[in-house]
């Protein structure tokens, strides 16, 4: 990684580390001015304390003074004109310095000044010089001392004085600040004075010796006295005499407990520091360690997606073959896990086994394949897959969910092993299996992610794969011949019928179609001659030269077993008939068959759209009608379609016309062929068919009459008729005998192209109060052909009432499995055809079995139709059929009879 982006990366914590310094400095500066603030809190308290020793200093003084100022004795003496300075020798003695620590004690007269003194026990010889004093200070004082009310207060005033005094030692000048307390004499009674004032002042010098005793009751290391009238500091208390003068400063040792507490602090927070800048350091280190995981989840995450971008890119279409398309994305997926082996395993169609598709060995540059696991020796092991989606295990050789790979992964010396299944419609379809031989390798939710991801989408190219290849197997089944690969009779006309309605819907419509049908005759002699093998070669030897012979857009199919039809294109009639003429010609030419040159007899018919039919089915019935024409003419020439020719054609003129009135004169009737569920075989519903009885021809075959309905649109009529009788008949049934009972009508291309079908299938069903879910509309193959914007929004419009969708005839006609996707029907009924050599026929049983699996996966139940004996319904339940109907059952039933059929209700044995 470059350094910029690393010095860049690391900026977060350095931030943090910034952050916590910052933090601490501030929670640091906090604790001083806490500090600082606890100072000046014990600062102030300590001058309030001082205030008070001071005070009680002064009443001590003041008390003392009290009981010599109030004494007869001493008030006598001290009227007395002289004062008796025997006595007073006698009684204010040098006990008041050594006992009271009175350090002066004056008598003093108000107009003499002071008439005695004791200096720190000693009388003075000059006591007026002893406490020099102005005359308005001595006025003050002693105007103080008369104010002094004995009987109100306990002692009398106190004041602080500052004096110069001579030091004892050097005899030098020093100031000396007093506690002074001064009382006039007076007698004990507490009789106001009436002789002369004389006072008597006590006066305590604020000495070292004060100063300990005041430290000492204070809890102080040192006090001491500073005559600077400037405070320098919060540890000093001003002394300020009665005129508010500072006289000095009393100042103590600044202990500051705050900083104690700080000093105390400060290795526990250096501590603190230490730690949280190792835990700030961690930090960092894990953030820097999560942002470099993070980063590299997020590259894997980059790769991941890339990797899976390449995945959906390498599918080259839904024709690519899945083998080629593994073998591709193999490496991608192993360079994107970091595994040493990736393999994609298919499990076969009953889960019984898994089967290696291809692998890749990292490690070797090896390929492998073709590996099976089998469920009875893996029984563990394919538990666990069907489990859960995925399977992580980062210790395989002892995970016991994979107790019977032990050998197999110990061999390969695998570590880790990450599986993630591929599901295909809801089933498991295959797994994607990664390995790593990494040490204590631990696959990632990130690697859970991706490579359930890119089973997702291989499950998408396997599920292309296996619809093309269904999609491919039903379309070969359905619409080519097995024994010539040409077109089968149903892809003729198929292709006849787009051909024709791409002329319809286009200007083309003058453009001619040539519909030839040639019929090699004497096929069975040849069969007897030369053996049914021969006469095979012999149908694939046609087939290959009238492939030769066909141009481009024209077709040959395989109408019949030794019957072709060739789509012929040319400009006009006359184009077409130079066509039939060219090919006959070609035709006539000898084939080599076993080394013997056969020259074959070919009976050949032609028919022409527009001219003769503008529909495919009639168009292949002229060509045939002329084919039998030609049968007749020696000289086997080809034979063009007249409408003479065929009597049935008047028939059906005949038909048309009383088919009209047939509704009104109530000829048509309703026969019910009922079917089972073959889940119970009890009846669940039964299938209305449309009879005509004729009063001159007789019973007319549905096959006649319908399609000729349809070309006239009477079928609109006949439809609505035969939707209102079933419905009605229904009701009843359900009613009294089966209340689940499902009536299917057949409904034809021709009605749901009108816009009015669907209202009137509602009105029918609201007029006989039948619910939607109790009818069934039964269309052809044909609507995958005829899906115009009509028929959809009709088919949307049934299908919200309820009503289901069937598909008759399944596989005979057209059906797109794209359409059907888009428009699902609820029922596919399989033809009889497919169903007649089952279970015989692996062919046969390998193509309902098919059908059947296709129409569950498209949500649709699956009805075999024209069961004929009790195997073909037990092969069709084995294999997930829904329902059975046939002559097994019923014949199609009048009404009475029908009616006693469900009165009986057989149940069918299965």
């Amino acid at each position: 990684m470059h350094p910029f982006l690393t010095r860049f990366q690391l900026r977060p914590g350095l931030l943090l580390v910034v952050i916590l310094l910052v933090g601490l400095a501030g929670l640091w500066q906090l604790a001083n001015n806490a500090a600082d603030k606890v100072d000046e809190e014990i600062a102030t308290l300590t001058r309030k304390s001082l205030e008070r020793e001071l005070l009680r200093q002064r009443k001590t003084l003041s008390q003392t003074l009290n009981d010599y100022a109030v004494w007869d004795e001493m008030y006598r003496q001290s009227q007395a004109p002289q004062m008796d300075k025997t006595w007073l020798a006698a009684n204010l003695t040098g006990s008041v310095y050594q006992n009271l620590d009175v350090d002066l004690a004056l008598l003093i007269d108000a107009g003499g000044g002071v008439l005695y003194a004791l200096d720190r026990g000693v009388a003075s010889q000059q006591p007026q010089q002893l406490l020099a004093l102005g005359t308005r200070q001595w006025r003050s004082l002693l105007r103080q001392a008369d104010r002094y009310d004995r009987k109100r207060t306990d002692t009398g005033p106190n004041l602080l004085l500052r004096l110069q005094r001579g030091n004892a030692l050097s005899g030098q000048p020093q100031s000396v600040i007093y506690l002074v307390a001064i009382q006039r004499i007076a007698l004990e009674s507490g009789a106001s004075p009436d002789g002369r004032a004389r006072y008597l002042l006590f006066a305590r010098a604020l000495d070292s010796h004060l100063l300990q005793e005041m430290a000492a009751n204070n809890s102080l290391h040192r006090l001491s006295l500073n005559f600077s009238a400037t405070q320098q500091h919060s540890a000093a208390l001003a002394l300020e005499n009665s005129q508010g003068q500072v006289l000095g400063l009393l100042e103590w040792d600044n202990e500051r407990p705050g900083d104690a507490v700080l000093q105390r602090l400060l290795p526990q927070s250096l501590l603190l520091l230490a730690a949280m800048l190792l835990l700030a350091a961690l930090i960092v280190r894990a953030g820097y360690l999560q942002q470099q995981a993070n980063v590299r989840r997020s590259q894997r995450l980059e790769q991941q997606g890339r990797a899976l971008q390449q995945l959906v890119a390498a599918r080259h279409g839904e024709t690519q073959v899945l083998q080629e398309y593994i073998d591709e994305i193999l490496p991608l997926l192993a360079q994107t896990l970091g595994a040493s082996r990736v393999s994609v395993w298919q499990f076969s169609a009953d889960q019984q086994s898994l089967l290696c598709l291809a692998g890749v060995d990292t490690g070797d540059s090896l390929r492998f394949s073709g590996d099976v696991l089998q469920l009875e020796q893996h029984p563990d092991y394919f538990g666990a897959l069907r489990e859960q989606r995925y399977l992580n295990s980062v210790q395989p050789l002892q995970d016991e969910r994979l107790l019977s790979l032990r050998a197999h992964l110990a061999e390969r010396d695998i570590r880790a092993l990450l599986d993630a299944s591929i599901m295909v419609g809801g089933l498991r379809h295959g797994i994607i299996c990664a390995e790593s031989r990494t040490r204590h390798r631990a696959w990632q939710q990130e690697d859970i992610n991706f490579i359930c991801s890119a089973a997702d989408i291989i499950a998408l190219v396997m599920e292309s794969s296996a619809r093309l290849q269904a999609e491919g197997e039903l379309y070969r089944q359905f619409y080519y011949d097995r024994a010539t690969g040409l077109p089968n009779r149903t892809r003729l006309q198929m292709q006849l019928d787009e051909l024709i309605q791409q002329r319809e819907n286009s200007q083309a419509r003058q453009r001619p179609v040539g519909c030839m049908m040639l019929s090699l005759e004497g096929l069975a002699n040849i069969n007897e001659l030369y053996g049914r093998d021969s006469g095979d070669q012999l149908i694939r030897l046609l087939g290959e030269r009238l492939e030769k012979l066909a141009r481009n857009g024209e077709m040959v199919a395989r109408h019949a077993d030794n019957r072709f039809a060739m789509l012929l294109l040319d400009e006009d009639e006359l184009g077409i008939s130079r066509r039939t003429d060219e090919v006959c010609d070609q035709l006539r030419q000898p084939l080599l068959l076993q080394e013997q040159q056969l020259f074959l007899r070919l009976s050949t018919g032609l028919s022409i759209y527009p001219h003769d039919t503008i529909h495919a089915d009639s168009l292949l019935e002229h060509a045939e009608l002329a084919l039998q024409v030609s049968r007749n003419d020696p000289a086997g020439n080809w034979v063009r379609f007249r409408p003479e020719m065929n009597d049935n054609w008047r028939r059906r003129h005949h038909i048309q016309n009383d088919l009209r009135q047939a509704v009104a004169r109530g000829e048509l009737s309703l026969h019910y062929q009922p079917y089972v569920s073959l889940k119970n075989g009890r009846v669940a519903g039964a299938e209305a068919l449309v009879r005509w009885e004729h009063p001159d021809l007789g019973r007319i075959p549905p096959g006649d009459f319908i399609p000729l309905a349809e070309e006239t649109g009477l079928i609109k009529d006949i439809g609505e008729w035969v939707l209102g009788e079933a419905i009605r008949q229904a009701v009843q049934w359900r009613a009294r005998y089966l209340s689940q009972f499902v009536i299917s009508v057949n409904v034809s291309l021709v009605q749901l192209e009108d816009a009015r079908f669907a209202a009137v299938v509602a009105s029918q069903l609201a007029t006989h109060h039948l619910p939607g879910d109790a009818l069934e509309l039964e269309v052809t193959e044909g609507l995958a052909l005829r899906n115009t914007p009509t028929i959809d929004s009709n088919l949307h419009k049934l299908r919200a009432q309820g009503i289901g969708i069937a598909i008759d005839d399944f596989g005979t006609g057209y059906a797109s499995f794209s359409y059907l996707r888009r428009f699902p029907a609820e029922k596919l009924k399989i033809d009889k055809q497919f169903l007649d050599q089952v279970p015989d026929s692996s062919g046969s049983s390998n193509l309902v079995r098919m059908i059947v699996a296709m129409g569950h996966t498209l949500g649709a139940s699956v009805t075999g139709e024209g069961i004929e004996n009790i195997r073909q319904a037990r092969f069709l339940a084995e294999h997930g059929g829904d329902y059975a109907q046939g002559y097994l059952i019923s014949r199609p039933l009048p009404a009475g009879d029908m009616e006693r059929f469900l009165i009986d209700n057989p149940a069918l044995e299965l």
